[in-house]
């Protein structure tokens, strides 16, 4: 059952972050390979800090920014009786930013992603599982403000599409869904402060596509409606302390129909509510020829699952009567100090400290079950050099060159805090009852799992920044019940014009 159990865990990884608001603990490609994050003071903005497009007024100064590029991502098991591949491959053709600095902004990007799973599970005889799902991702931004930003406005819609394939089987699985589809006002109100909010929905929809047994049916829809957040930056110029602060509230709903299970296929629909939150503040203090920037993280989610009884097709949000005492909550803690130090603008070091405490609280259907409640860790830290500065290389002022290396040391949750999960998380079991996992709150509840990882990291711009490459390699390891290697490989190739 090892195969089935990897797939699931995925999925429940995905869903558990999604639950909240999703930069708040899911790793972004920066965390993923090592690189700062709340040490990092070129990621104090509203786009990298809570996802708001609004934040590319501070973040970016450019007309046009074409980025070609891909990141791919594989995991292995070697000898082991019950094995399993992973490889991904996302690729940017294109990403394209266009606008007037300061006023407007239009982003168009479109991805295609290339997923692959297979798990080898021999000594009791099952045969080999193979599952592909090739994705189609795409988006669209729009940003706009008045010259003096006291009003701001943006609309952005991501989504994907995908069949996923078993091999050997005719049957397949339609996924598709919104990653974002948000509206958000905002406001600089002041050189050193903006605010904003930000509402919207994310939905998922994954449908069983059985043709050797038409009458089986394997559906569900999976959402957060509404999503409300709001946030507030300060910093910036010359000021010594930048700090982010977001809020963020959702409903969520997941209607599921499986049959042969019932008379109808028909499952009891969950619903609930999520918080979450998270602060960041950074030092900017000079002296001895150094740049020291001091960094202080705090963070916290909080997700309410409540089982309902069925409608009667279970085609819709509604729900029926509440099962009292059938609910339970997962609640994440999170708090983390570090710094970064730029040494006479030739080199900078980073080191991020971060703990996280993770909760299961029962509701009284499970009063036999204890709550649940376990702490982990992360170590980030690094150095990156710029070969430029570096007078006795006789590099020209037009070109600037770096090289990098960054380790991670994380320990988690094997499930809710699965690294890399926002892919191989929406891979999902070809068959009928694949969500049924769903209704036991502790199946979520992963072993312990240490991830560790090197990253080297190499790139420079040309042209006085109109060309620009970053290119970074991962050697992974990750223990748990068994020992998985890992490898990361991301290429960007830029055209920026300011």
């Amino acid at each position: 059952m090892k195969a089935k159990f990897y797939l699931v865990c995925g999925f429940f990884a995905a869903v558990a972050y999604a639950q909240t608001d999703q930069p708040i603990d899911r790793p972004s490609a920066r965390e993923a390979v090592g690189l700062p994050s709340f040490s990092d003071i070129s990621q104090y903005n509203s786009y990298d800090f809570c996802g708001s497009p609004l934040g590319l007024f501070e973040k970016d100064s450019m007309r046009v920014r074409l980025n070609l590029g891909m990141r791919a991502t594989s995991w292995h098991e070697e000898n082991n009786a019950d094995s399993l591949k992973q490889s991904a491959t996302a690729w940017n053709i294109p990403d394209i930013l266009i606008g007037k600095p300061g006023v407007i902004y239009v982003r168009i990007n479109y991805a295609p992603t290339g997923i692959d799973d297979y798990t080898h599970r021999s000594p009791d005889g099952i045969t080999n599982q193979e599952l592909t799902l090739p994705l189609h991702r795409f988006g669209l931004l729009i940003a706009g403000q008045t010259p003096s930003g006291i009003f701001q406005m943006s609309v952005r819609g991501n989504g994907y599409y995908g069949d996923e394939a078993l091999a050997g089987s005719q049957n397949t699985r339609l996924i598709m869904g919104l990653e974002n589809l948000s509206a958000a006002i905002g406001s600089r109100i002041h050189p050193l402060v903006a605010v904003g909010m930000q509402g919207g929905a994310i939905g998922r929809l994954d449908t069983l596509r059985d043709l050797q047994n038409p009458r089986y049916h394997d559906r569900y829809f999976f959402g957060q409606i509404p999503q409300l957040s709001w946030y507030i930056d300060f910093g910036g110029g010359n000021v010594p302390l930048s700090s982010n602060f977001s809020l963020a509230i959702a409903t969520h709903r997941f209607i599921y129909v499986s049959t042969p299970t019932g008379e109808n296929g028909n499952q009891n629909p969950l619903r609930g509510d999520s918080l979450a939150w998270k602060w960041q503040a950074i030092g900017n203090i000079v002296g001895m020829g150094c740049t020291w920037r001091p960094a202080v993280y705090l963070g916290y989610w909080n997700n309410h699952y409540q089982t309902y009884l069925p409608t009667a097709d279970n085609n819709s949000l509604d729900v029926g009567l509440q099962l009292n005492g059938n609910d339970w909550t997962t609640s994440n803690f999170r708090f983390g100090f570090g710094g970064n130090a730029e040494i006479s603008g030739v080199a900078s070091a980073w080191f991020e400290y971060t703990h996280s405490s993770l909760s299961l609280d029962y509701g009284a259907t499970w009063s036999t079950l204890s709550a649940r409640q376990k702490g982990y860790d992360r170590i980030m830290t690094g150095v990156e050099l710029g070969m430029h500065k570096i007078a006795a290389l006789h590099i020209p002022q037009s070109i600037e060159t770096f090289v990098r290396l960054g380790f991670f040391n994380q320990r988690e949750n094997s499930v809710i805090d699965a690294f890399e999960s926002d892919q191989f998380g929406l891979v999902n079991t070809v068959d009928y009852n694949s969500m049924m996992y769903r209704y036991r709150p502790d199946f979520g509840w992963g072993a312990d799992q240490r991830v560790i990882g090197f990253t080297l990291g190499m790139g420079g711009s040309f042209f006085n920044r109109l060309l620009s490459i970053d290119a970074h390699l991962a050697f992974l390891s990750k223990s748990s019940d068994v020992h998985t290697n890992g490898a990361q490989f991301g290429l960007d190739c830029i055209y920026a014009l300011r």
